[in-house]
């Protein structure tokens, strides 16, 4: 649901012409705020929180993800290079920003002048950074990266103590860290006990810098005595656990997945058994099946090794890729998502009903890490962020997130519905919450089984908003023409419950309503009953004007 937002905070809604029609990388920025609220919780009081924010904060968005947690206290970042970090200066960030890749001697003076800390991992970068901070007036913040086992880059342990020594002795440059990088969790230990034997060897010949930082995300849940005063935190951030510990199965925490994607259904088509299916196809498909397409590919980020036993959430129920991956659009087999149609929300990263697929699973069956893909999406499709208490950027479409978690589920028989929804569930719900415009119990009860088709002669569906596991909204649709004469479907009850009034969830449940009905559709309505104005937004005409003979037994209201 797309919420109209009137908060005179808010920025008007700009509509880039880039935007894809059809997937949405949805970023709630809540979810970064409460995971980092946690994490820095977990830390000894005055160790150093470098949130990692490189490669555009995991494909989050730099800026959006930098100024959210600033604003939630942060002030240490690392970044990847200094257009990044010129990005989160841009957006008022005065933390410090550290500069985790070297930098080439011609950028020196730009890192000194946008007070960015700078890695060094080789003595040629010192003179050009004393020189820079010089003529600027400034002091240039430098972290020595040293290298204790991961063999990537670094300054040799042999060497640390000559390059340390000389970046103490100019006035400009100011010894701020060490860090090094740790290669796995079976390694860490021995590699922490090691920097730290380095680091006192610098504190005796005083030139040791203050913060002495080791961990990543993976360490400092498998390691945690290895964390000194300071920490690089990256994956955890996002509410995404490191490869290692999801394949173990070992580790849960209160983190919350800030990345949701999601697209929709663009076409269902009926093939039978044997068809093939997308380019270069060789294999078959072993029974009569309904296939839908979506337009998301491998252009958009999907691995296409996908196809092997990945699946998306389509009504709450999965559906297994199939076929290749194409570059713009993808297949899944639909078949036991019968009710499925066009211009249904597709999941791929998120929770539909009681699944839930997550970024961690999706690159399980794609055979790479999370920290992959979460950078693909974020480079390939526009994001949009959501946030229950701010608004953040006015450069991408804004959505505000709703106040709870609603879904909306379509039922055509009695067997669909959810273990903990019954049909008096519903006639209770109803009976509740039409006041005053209600009906006898007795009355609702058989729409709603007219609908749920108990009766050999019914027809219609049920369409329900749920938030949890309570019922939130209801429409109840009967197809009781079987000529053409008049409309041939009728929704009998149309009801919201009284805390949700006002939300647009009425306007939503009629749209998806329409969009679940075959033919023309009518309605009674009381002339007293404000809904009214709502009806006639959505299409809906008074030119008729009906009349009744009410006799024992008959409905109490239109």
């Amino acid at each position: 649901m797309k919420t109209n937002n009137t908060n005179s905070l808010s920025p008007p809604e700009i509509q880039k012409e880039y935007e894809d029609p059809w997937n949405i990388l949805s970023i709630d920025l809540d979810s970064l705020k409460s995971n980092y609220r946690f994490l820095k919780s977990q830390l000894p009081k005055n160790a150093v929180f470098y949130t990692v924010l490189k490669s555009d904060a995991y494909g989050h968005g730099i800026r959006e993800v930098g100024k959210t947690l600033a604003g939630v206290g942060c002030k240490h970042f690392a970044v990847e290079s200094p257009s990044e970090g010129i990005a989160l200066r841009n957006e008022d960030i005065s933390g410090e920003i550290l500069l985790m890749n070297p930098i080439p001697e011609w950028m020196a003076e730009l890192a000194v002048r946008q007070d960015l800390s700078v890695s060094v991992i080789h003595q040629s970068i010192l003179q050009p950074l004393e020189d820079a901070a010089k003529s600027l007036n400034k002091k240039c913040k430098i972290h020595l990266n040293v290298n204790v086992g991961l063999n990537r880059m670094g300054i040799a342990p042999s060497k640390l103590l000559k390059i340390a020594k000389q970046a103490h002795s100019k006035p400009h440059l100011k010894l701020e860290g060490l860090f090094a990088q740790p290669r796995d969790t079976v390694s860490a230990k021995n590699a922490f006990i090691r920097l730290k034997k380095i680091y006192g060897g610098l504190k005796a010949k005083g030139c040791a810098p203050k913060i002495l930082h080791f961990n990543n995300s993976t360490t400092f849940l498998a390691q945690p005595d290895t964390i000194a005063n300071g920490v690089r935190l990256g994956i955890l951030i996002y509410g995404v656990l490191p490869p290692e510990q999801f394949k173990e199965k070992q580790t849960e925490l209160p983190i919350k997945p800030a990345m949701k994607l999601e697209t929709q259904l663009v076409q269902v088509r009926s093939l039978q058994k044997g068809s093939r299916l997308g380019y270069h196809s060789r294999d078959k498909i072993d029974r009569d099946s309904i296939i839908g397409t979506i337009a998301i590919g491998y252009y958009h980020g999907l691995d296409r090794k996908i196809t092997r036993g990945g699946y998306v959430l389509l009504r709450g129920k999965k559906a297994h890729f199939l076929g290749s991956i194409s570059m713009n659009a993808s297949m899944v087999d639909i078949t036991d998502v019968p009710e499925a149609k066009i211009g249904d929300k597709v999941t791929i990263i998120g929770k539909q009903n009681e699944n839930q697929i997550s970024i961690n699973e999706l690159a399980e069956q794609s055979e790479t890490i999370a920290a992959e893909l979460m950078t693909r999406f974020g480079k390939s499709i526009a994001r949009t962020y959501e946030s229950e208490t701010e608004t953040i950027s006015t450069e991408i479409t804004i959505k505000q997130k709703e106040t709870d978690d609603i879904h909306i589920h379509y039922f055509q028989t009695e067997k669909e519905l959810p273990n903990w929804i019954n049909v008096y569930d519903i006639v209770n719900f109803l009976n509740n919450h039409l006041t005053p415009y209600d009906d006898p119990e007795e009355i609702i009860y058989t729409a709603v089984d007219y609908a749920l088709s108990s009766d050999p002669q019914g027809k219609g569906f049920v369409l329900l908003a749920t938030t949890g596991k309570k019922i939130i909204g209801a429409i109840i649709s009967l197809q009781v023409d079987k000529i053409g004469i008049i409309p041939e479907n009728i929704y009998v009850y149309i009801c919201v419950h009284k805390n949700f009034r006002g939300k647009g969830l009425g306007t939503r449940l009629i749209n998806e309503a329409i969009e679940c009905t075959v033919g023309d559709i009518k309605m009674h309505v009381e002339k007293s009953n404000p809904a009214i104005n709502l009806y006639k937004k959505l299409g809906f005409k008074n030119e008729y004007l009906e009349m009744r003979l009410l006799r024992g037994g008959s409905r109490k209201n239109d």
